[in-house]
């Protein structure tokens, strides 16, 4: 289960990434709680999410030609700097009084682009960090270290909001990314090929022609999809949730987010556990109709601890969902093809989400957040199970390199 720690580099970059992400989650809850308490708005919450991914969502692919034709360790050393820059920026602002909320959208557009360019170069690196036995394993452990941050993160986050403010979890999120670009300038990557890249313009059509060719890693990108756009705008929506429905405070609210991560963490380290399932696309798919279920009980659960237990099954389910999915890819797809697939990954679970999350909240503005996310949960539920009937490639046993 912990063999990918054995390889120095990945190791480098597994605690790496887990500093950087604490950070990251610390923000993710002081923005949203400083946002919501300055609007009052489930829809402008989605608003400030949609734009910061914006960027993904718009430059992504692009993001993944240009790691398929440049330096990855290039890419991933200047697009962290950036967003630790913005995340600084944002903390000045904020401790002195002068944010405001077009700072707010216009600061995450920033690092939303740097985030376009960063993904897919990160993602494309894993392989080259393992030996291909551990992939499984590696992307895993990555869930882990997510997910780990997302526990620790918003609970530090709740428990320093009323003593540092704000400013002072941006100011830590800023560090943390600043800590992640040296450890990244310690790690060996072997040299790729050199070869003469197409153009961006037809490296992006032959990225989206293999993708919806290939038997495997086109449904599992549309899985993906349903689940980003209809399941993952809970965590974009939680502070209204946990503020109005709940009647939670900045602290609440934290703690409910480390459910998520808790769980998260406990899916990981199952799957991870697990090993090597030769049927991960049925585990993705399986687990999707789940995770639907479950947030179509929001309809009928309005409890604290009955939406935490709830928080906890669904990080669970999102981690073996998503962890599934992504290994299922990276074993199917070519390596001069990596790059491009791997970038349609991250559009996809950032740049839909946030997507999903402005369509969610403007539903939510009507008829509740709660009622607008079990909705979403029925949406989910039946595509998933459309995919067993319209996809039988992906929930077959897959071979450890499967062709277009």
């Amino acid at each position: 289960m912990l063999g990918p720690l054995r390889y120095r580099d990945y190791r480098l970059f597994w605690s790496g990434s887990l500093v950087s992400n604490v950070g990251f989650w610390m923000q993710q809850i002081a923005l949203g709680w400083l946002v919501y308490g300055m609007t009052r708005s489930a829809s402008l919450l989605g608003t400030v999410g949609f734009c910061g991914n914006m960027p993904i969502l718009v430059l992504g692919l692009v993001g993944g030609a240009i790691a398929d034709r440049a330096s990855r360790r290039t890419i991933m050393l200047g697009s962290q700097t950036v967003i630790g820059l913005t995340a600084l920026s944002l903390a000045l602002l904020t401790a002195t009084g002068h944010l405001a909320v077009w700072h707010v959208i216009a600061i995450a557009m920033v690092a939303g682009t740097a985030s376009a360019l960063w993904g897919p170069a990160m993602q494309a690196i894993v392989p080259s960090l393992v030996g291909a036995d551990e992939l499984m394993n590696a992307i895993s452990l990555n869930s882990v270290q997510f997910n780990l941050a997302r526990t620790l993160g918003p609970a530090v986050a709740g428990t320093l909001y009323g003593r540092i403010g704000p400013a002072g979890c941006f100011a830590l999120n800023s560090a943390g990314f600043f800590f992640l670009t040296f450890v990244l300038a310690q790690i060996s990557l072997p040299d790729r090929p050199v070869v003469a890249p197409p153009p961006i313009a037809r490296a992006l059509r032959e990225g989206l022609g293999y993708a919806r060719r290939h038997t495997v890693i086109g449904p599992a990108l549309l899985l993906a999809a349903v689940m980003s756009v209809f399941g993952f705008p809970y965590i974009i929506l939680l502070p209204a949730l946990a503020r109005d429905t709940l009647g939670l405070d900045a602290s609440g609210l934290g703690y409910l987010m480390a459910a998520v991560g808790c769980g998260a963490v406990v899916g990981g380290l199952g799957l991870s556990a697990a090993g090597d399932l030769p049927r991960k696309g049925l585990v993705a798919a399986g687990s999707a109709i789940l995770f639907g279920a479950a947030l179509g009980t929001f309809a009928v659960v309005r409890s604290v601890r009955g939406t935490a237990c709830l928080f906890f099954i669904m990080g669970v389910l999102q981690t073996v969902c998503v962890a599934s999915i992504n290994t299922t890819i990276q074993l199917a797809v070519e390596d001069g093809m990596r790059g491009r697939i791997m970038s349609m990954m991250t559009v996809i679970l950032f740049g839909f989400a946030t997507t999903g999350g402005l369509l969610v909240g403007l539903v939510g503005d009507h008829i509740g957040v709660p009622a607008a996310l079990a909705v979403g949960g029925v949406v989910i539920t039946i595509a998933a199970i459309a995919l067993f009937v319209r996809a039988p490639e992906l929930v077959r046993t897959l071979p450890r390199t499967a062709e277009a």
